[in-house]
């Protein structure tokens, strides 16, 4: 191969292969991150869990198969073992048949033995083809037939006519009963079972001991007919020594496991020693009685022993027998009890793995439902959906590190709204303040501008002030002389009024005089008038008299009241007019003095004029300057005004911005909502709105960790959205918070309220954080209130 395509090569490869086993992991998971890649979780989830339950089903069923072949071969050696007491049973009748036969062929009479043997042998038959019928899966009814056909003619009563033939007929038939309990115990697994114990007690029972009851039985058969008969031969007793032997081979056969059996944990029986007993007894029966110079002894009693041989021995085989089906019933009932409690614990095992697995699905699909819809809320805008996933878990962990994501959104949110809101509300409020200080500033610009006219109105008017000035003050010389003249006249008028006041006090002294003269003229005509009247017809015409002078003294008197009236009225008018004219005098002394001053000051306020004049002319120019300063600040409160009313704007749009997210917390305009609603209603309701407050029937007072609440001057609750027991709470023993300055805060708000921000422990968090809180009056020693805390 040329170099050049072996570097080409090289190259390649080296390009091809992994570098790290990072790098190969990845390219190995490639395909399955693919597939993974198209999948969702749920179909993930569901395949890998069904996965993993198919292998638990799989390896359970898988146990469970090799757990019921064990069982099933367990019963199945179970009914071999019946069977094999069936096949045994007999064997032991055809056996008994043959000896019986045997006998008869001798001599003996055996008739009644016979018909109850083979009476027996057919009920024994019919038993073994039920059982074998019952046992079907070991297919041996075909194999069975035959034999059980010759038996069954066997027990009809044909058998050999003579000694050697019954022998042969009944030991081929006894031949094929062992040859079919040997396939009984091949089908059935006796010969191949995995059990020390079972094993050998198998192989003692059905494959050792009939091999021992046969030579015992042939024996038996063989002995019985010598000694009834008297006689035998070499080849008799040939025959009886090869028998002894097979029987001594056989009971070292049985016996020879012993050993194994004990430490497969069995032990050795009465019944195995009794068995050996009876068996070695009959073989020196045997010896002595056939195998002498002479045959000795009874048929009878020879049969008779050996049956008992045989029997103790089919004791020991039964003993046997039982103890194997004993194993082999624990054993079938281990098996079932294993089994049964592997398909449990599988069963068990299958609903806890299901039940955790689905416990497990359904768990991690809801936290990531939650999670997803927490994602969704918050995507929407909602930050009120709390996240909480049980456990310590990764997705736990994610589910906690999601809700302290809302959480901390949610704050920052509500921050962010609150501080929008307060700002909306402070530029609202700057924005009014701003708009009144320009209509303000323009006023001011024009009562600049009018004041600027006035001075200049002023200085021309104090101009022609000091011109008249100087006019006034000659007016006031010319006043004074005038005033000065009047005043002498105004005395000389004084001093005539007093004289006119004196000449009238003597009038009415006069006159007072006059008053009493006719008062006493009066008085002496009514004396004459009483005295005339005394002398009776001589003094009526004195009577006459006197009546008429009383009369003339009467209207004397009432002149005299008329002209009293007169001159007291005179005398009062010139008192008057003596006091005016003092007054009027005073006046003019006054005027007189004023003048002269007048004359003085005017003079003053010439000069004065005109430093006035200049003064008023720089005024009027320090007022065109304020003029143009107050107009550029009109202009700059313009600008601000619309600055303030841009940046409420704005404030609104990011309130309105943020307003699309629900969140945990309250924020500022809501509890400003919250407190305009109930102060709205005490403006209908009146007191009775605080408890109103307090009951809170419908929640529309309290909300998240938002409630309104009204306290007094000292502090006191007076109202708390939905918790009465807080009525019984005094600001100033609240533990983390300063009461006394909170209320004092709150009062100097005014009518209008406000925001007020304080500490106080948050009963959440338990933990001492800002709030701050909407304070309106609601009257002048109640504020109604509603605060939010305060996001770092």
């Amino acid at each position: 191969m040329p170099p050049n395509i072996k570097d080409l090569i090289a190259r390649i490869c080296a390009s091809s292969m992994p570098k790290s086993r990072d790098e190969l992991i990845n390219r190995v998971m490639h395909p399955c991150s693919v597939l993974m890649s198209k999948l969702s979780l749920r179909t993930k989830l569901l395949c890998m869990f069904g996965t993993f339950i198919a292998a638990i089903i799989v390896l359970g069923a898988y146990t469970v198969s090799n757990q019921n072949t064990d069982l099933n071969t367990a019963r199945s050696e179970s009914q071999g073992v019946e069977l094999s007491r069936q096949i045994m049973l007999v064997l032991i009748q055809t056996q008994k048949h043959r000896g019986l036969v045997n006998l008869k062929l001798s001599g003996q009479d055996t008739d009644a033995s016979l018909k109850t043997l083979r009476s027996e042998l057919n009920k024994s038959l019919n038993q073994l083809d039920t059982a074998i019928e019952l046992y079907s899966e070991f297919a041996l009814a075909n194999p069975w037939k035959a034999t059980a056909d010759e038996l069954r003619q066997l027990a009809s009563g044909k058998i050999a006519s003579n000694s050697a033939d019954n022998l042969a007929q009944h030991s081929r038939l006894i031949a094929q009963i062992l040859s079919f309990s040997n396939l009984n115990n091949e089908t059935s697994g006796l010969l191949f079972d995995p059990v020390a114990s079972s094993y050998l007690l198998m192989d003692v029972a059905i494959q050792k001991i009939p091999v021992w009851i046969e030579n015992l039985a042939i024996l038996r058969g063989m002995g019985a007919g010598f000694i009834k008969s008297g006689n035998i031969d070499f080849s008799g007793k040939a025959a009886l020594i090869s028998r002894l032997d097979g029987l001594r081979s056989a009971i070292a056969a049985a016996t020879e496991m012993d050993a194994a059996l004990k430490r497969a944990g069995e032990t050795m029986s009465a019944e195995q020693q009794l068995a050996l007993k009876t068996s070695t007894d009959f073989a020196a029966t045997v010896r002595k009685n056939l195998l002498g110079e002479n045959i000795e002894g009874d048929a009878s009693a020879y049969f008779a022993q050996a049956s008992l041989a045989i029997e103790k021995t089919v004791l020991l085989q039964t003993h046997l027998q039982n103890r194997l089906n004993s194993i082999l019933s624990e054993r079938i009932s281990a098996l079932t009890l294993q089994r049964n409690l592997t398909i449990f614990i599988m069963l068990a095992a299958l609903f806890a793995t299901a039940y955790l697995v689905f416990g497990f699905y359904r768990s991690f699909i809801s936290a990531m439902a939650d999670v997803g819809a927490s994602a969704l809320s918050v995507a929407k805008g909602d930050l009120t959906k709390q996240v909480h996933i049980d456990g310590k878990d990764e997705l736990a962990q994610t589910g906690d590190a999601l809700e302290k994501m809302n959480l901390n959104l949610s704050a920052l949110v509500a921050n962010v709204r609150t501080n929008s809101s307060m700002v909306s509300q402070l530029g609202q409020i700057l924005a009014v303040g701003i708009s009144d200080m320009a209509i303000r500033t323009e006023q001011q610009a024009s009562s600049l501008e009018q004041t600027s006219a006035s001075v200049e109105d002023l200085a021309a008017t104090v101009k022609k002030n000091a011109d008249s000035a100087k006019s006034a003050d000659n007016l006031a010389s010319n006043v004074r002389l005038i005033a000065e003249s009047s005043g002498d006249i105004m005395h000389a008028a004084v001093e005539s009024m007093q004289g006119i006041h004196t000449s009238a006090n003597k009038m009415q002294e006069i006159v007072s005089m006059i008053d009493r003269i006719a008062f006493q003229t009066d008085i002496l005509a009514l004396n004459a008038a009483v005295e005339a009247s005394h002398a009776g017809t001589h003094g009526l015409g004195f009577a006459v008299v006197a009546n008429e002078v009383r009369a003339l003294a009467q209207r004397t008197a009432d002149a005299a009241r008329q002209i009293r009236r007169l001159i007291d009225d005179a005398v009062s008018k010139v008192e008057t007019g003596v006091e005016q004219i003092n007054e009027v005098n005073l006046t003019l002394a006054d005027i007189v003095s004023g003048i002269r001053n007048l004359a003085s000051n005017t003079n003053s306020i010439s000069t004065a004029s005109a430093d006035q004049s200049n003064g008023l002319a720089q005024i009027s120019e320090a007022i065109r300057h304020l003029d143009e300063i107050t107009q550029s600040n009109g202009k700059m409160a313009e600008e601000a005004k619309h600055a303030s009313i841009d940046l409420e704007t704005r404030a609104l749009a990011l309130t309105e911005a943020v307003s699309m997210f629900r969140l945990r917390q309250g924020t500022a305009d809501e509890a400003h909502a919250l407190v305009k609603k109930a102060t709205a209603l005490f403006h209908v309701n009146g007191m009775s709105t605080l408890q109103r407050i307090t009951d809170d029937y419908d929640h529309v007072f309290a909300d998240r960790d938002m409630y309104v609440f009204a306290f007094n001057r000292d502090g006191q609750y007076l109202a708390f959205a939905g918790n009465a027991a807080k009525l019984e709470v005094n600001l100033m023993t609240v533990s983390g918070l300063d009461g006394r300055k909170l209320v004092e805060d709150a009062f100097a708000l005014g009518a209008v309220g406000g925001w007020v921000d304080y500490t106080i422990v948050n009963p959440v968090t338990k933990k001492i954080e800002t709030k701050t809180s909407y304070l309106e009056p609601i009257s002048a020693d109640i504020v109604v209130g509603c605060g939010v805390y305060k996001s770092a």
